[in-house]
């Protein structure tokens, strides 16, 4: 019997995280990122004060554990199918 691979898991949902983190906030940050590329650089506080708010936190944590959950239970899911054949 095949046991459940977590330690996959916990990479493949850590690196989904951290692509989750980026996307979040390359997105909150656009209109910085743009002033940017014209030369007024607004202070890095500034863009993670406007980037990482309780909501977003909240949504990246969700994200994350939704991640974790399909992959487990995907993965759950095939070694049932490989132990019934």
């Amino acid at each position: 019997m095949e046991k459940v691979n977590h330690q996959k898991i916990i990479i493949r949902t850590l690196l989904k995280f951290l692509l989750l983190v980026f996307i979040i906030f390359t997105i909150n940050s656009w209109p910085s990122i743009k002033q940017s590329f014209s030369g007024n650089t607004p202070p890095f506080d500034y863009w993670l004060d406007h980037s990482f708010k309780f909501s977003n936190i909240i949504l990246i944590l969700g994200f994350t554990a939704y991640f974790y959950y399909k992959d487990l239970t995907d993965q759950r899911e095939l070694i049932e199918k490989a132990n019934k054949q």
